[in-house]
């Protein structure tokens, strides 16, 4: 973790990271095609809170990600991968990953948040 804190150091304006057998890559498509292993992704956010991808989130990180949640009114304006993230985070139950079930998952979790 040490290697992919320091690339956002780094590079200061990069947002998401790739692993493929301990190197980094700035693109998917290179690490891909490195082609030695299981290409991993990072993302700044992810590792600003040291929480590996795919692992257990905690409380904390629950509750900020609802918060967030609240405060947006269109959900097709945060990028695609961002949801996803989230989805995981909170737990989010859907059918599929596509990005319409995403968004009318996250529309109606937003709405059960109002009763509360």
């Amino acid at each position: 973790m040490d290697k992919i804190k320091d690339y956002f150091k780094r590079y200061p304006k990069s947002e998401e990271v790739f692993e493929n057998s301990g190197k980094l890559f700035h693109t998917r498509g290179s690490a891909d095609s490195f082609g030695k292993g299981e290409t991993k992704r990072y993302t700044r956010e992810q590792i600003e809170k040291e929480r590996p991808l795919g692992g257990p989130a905690t409380e904390k990180q629950k509750e900020a990600v609802i918060l967030k949640i609240k405060e947006i009114a269109d959900f097709s304006a945060v990028p695609f991968e961002q949801l996803k993230v989230w989805a995981k985070i909170i737990e989010l139950n859907m059918a599929d990953n596509k990005k319409d079930t995403l968004l009318k998952a996250f529309a109606g979790f937003k709405e059960t948040l109002k009763d509360k």
